[in-house]
């Protein structure tokens, strides 16, 4: 089946800053690759959209000005305009100059679209034009007469002065219009009131956009009362978490916020092939610490007997041992090397660096389930021996490492694809010895390089497979200590040493925080439901 799927922008997919994050621009420019239809259906003109739009790649048509425009993707060419007619404008003309109202007046001027507007009297389009300062459309007039120059489109009232009785006598489907009645995403105190042809509408866009391009169904997703025309044609439409109730009571389903980019998390989890792969039954599992013992004794010969590969360490040679067991070990995929390849999917062990893990999951998650492990220091005993005699001259206990800043942050590398359904994250917890050569007269280290770690043991594998299973990395009772909403610094509080920023940011991609307002000058996070 062929799907269209059709976004809002504003509240939907970009954030409550108006901005699109890296990571939503990386998915949709995947999308796209792949084949998938995915596009946008916006109030703003190409000119607002397209800048912020364009790190997303969209290559196929786009609907703008609530369905009055659709343009192409990449350049904003019009493929399709459905304006006002002479008798629609005249009568907009005429309502719009008996009740005194301050338009904003779209229309084409010698072949280029303005924004035309009364600049004696700008109370009620103070916060568009504060916005718009700069943009070269913007068309101040002197006069009715002026305002109304051109072949008229789409007309916006900004905290409209007419009643809602004659804006329903006068605009209405049989007189050949349709409008739209909401406040605005981002000035709450702003009631927007827009007026196009009735066969403009986002709905008869999406219809049209549908016949374009040959898909068999339409999914939509939206934020506000603006989106409802598209939400009643479309086979399926959603609503985000930060949506106003009248959409939520119209949609399939409530997703997540627009924050979270919880759009782009929904298509990629429903059009993503998922491969063979048997789950755990527990995030926390309970290592065979006989068959560790033996991966670490066969990693240390090898070593000793001067046979490896790609110079591995004690660590990641004792940990592909266990991991491996009977299967192939370097096999190659699409030109790149997977450490393991098992009946349960490519294992990859990666102690940092995990940056350099992008180019081969462009390749590996469409080929197969992929699990990453992470060897994670949890304790370490260090022994000084001197560099020349070998002879020891220091042994220490363990010390215990409490920090996951450092694993948050490989997570951050890779984090355009921590919500793949092919991926999962294992971290291994392990105990560390660690051997430090040093001078017997200085007692510093001689180079770099003089020390070896050999692990002792494992002592616990942590599975994530699921976004809720990253709550096992925090303390047990996080819920119940922090307020429903809370700050950084409250978070920090709760989970020190760990760096409570980089923290935040994963649980954010990951749909189990979101940021949703401010106290003060601090953001504030919730838990988001279902979590």
């Amino acid at each position: 089946m062929k799907t269209l799927y059709i976004i809002d922008l504003d509240g939907t997919l970009l954030t409550n800053k108006g901005g699109l994050k890296d990571r939503a621009a990386e998915m949709i420019t995947r999308f796209g690759k792949k084949g998938i239809l995915f596009t946008y259906a916006t109030a703003r003109r190409f000119k607002s959209a397209g800048p912020i739009m364009e790190k997303a790649n969209i290559t196929i048509p786009i609907i703008t000005m609530n369905g009055v425009i659709i343009a192409d993707g990449k350049n904003g060419e019009i493929i399709k305009l459905n304006g006002l007619n002479k008798v629609q404008q005249e009568l907009a003309r005429s309502v719009i100059v008996e009740q005194g109202e301050t338009p904003l007046i779209y229309s084409f001027i010698d072949g280029k679209q303005r924004v035309s507007y009364l600049d004696y009297d700008t109370k009620r389009i103070k916060n568009y034009l504060k916005i718009k300062k700069g943009d070269e459309t913007l068309r101040p007039c002197k006069s009715y007469e002026e305002l109304f120059e051109g072949d008229i489109h789409y007309v916006t009232l900004v905290n409209p002065i007419m009643s809602e009785e004659t804006r329903d006598r006068f605009f209405t489907k049989e007189n050949g219009f349709a409008f739209n009645q909401y406040y605005d995403v981002y000035f709450k105190e702003d009631l927007w009131l827009e007026i196009f042809s009735s066969n403009a509408s986002k709905s008869n866009a999406v219809i049209q956009l549908k016949e374009m391009l040959n898909a068999d169904e339409t999914v939509v997703f939206g934020d506000n009362m603006n989106d409802l025309p598209m939400f009643e044609v479309s086979d399926r439409c959603y609503a985000v978490s930060n949506a106003v109730p009248e959409l939520k009571e119209k949609a399939s389903a409530i997703i997540g916020s627009n924050e979270n980019i919880s759009v782009p998390l929904f298509v990629e989890k429903e059009t993503k092939e998922k491969f063979a792969y048997t789950p755990h039954e527990t995030v926390i599992v309970r290592p065979d610490t006989e068959r560790f013992k033996n991966a670490v004794t066969k990693a240390i010969s090898r070593e000793k007997a001067g046979i490896g590969t790609l110079n591995e360490k004690n660590i990641h040679a004792a940990l592909k041992n266990y991991y491996s067991e009977d299967f192939d070990q370097e096999a190659r995929i699409g030109g790149f090397y997977a450490d393991i390849v098992t009946e349960n999917g490519i294992y990859e062990i990666q102690t940092a660096n995990w940056g350099k893990l992008n180019k081969k999951f462009d390749v590996m998650l469409d080929a197969c389930h992929v699990t990453v492990v992470y060897p994670f220091e949890q304790r370490t005993k260090v022994i000084t021996v001197s560099d020349t005699s070998g002879e020891m001259l220091r042994k220490g206990g363990f010390r215990k490492n409490n920090s996951l800043s450092e694993f948050f942050l490989e997570l951050y590398r890779i984090k355009g694809f921590l919500t793949d359904p092919n991926l999962t994250i294992c971290i291994a917890e392990l105990d560390i010895e660690k051997v430090n050569y040093v001078s017997e007269k200085t007692g510093k280290r001689r180079g770099k390089g003089k020390y070896i770690k050999t692990p002792l043991a494992l002592n616990r594998e942590i599975y994530l497979e699921k976004p809720q299973d990253y709550l096992t990395l925090l303390p047990q009772d996080i819920k119940e200590t922090l307020p429903k909403e809370f700050t950084l610094k409250e978070l920090q509080e709760v989970i020190k040493p760990t760096d409570a920023s980089i923290t935040a940011e994963i649980l954010g991609y990951l749909g189990v925080i979101e940021r949703f307002g401010k106290r003060g000058n601090a953001e504030l996070y919730r838990f988001c439901e279902g979590v």
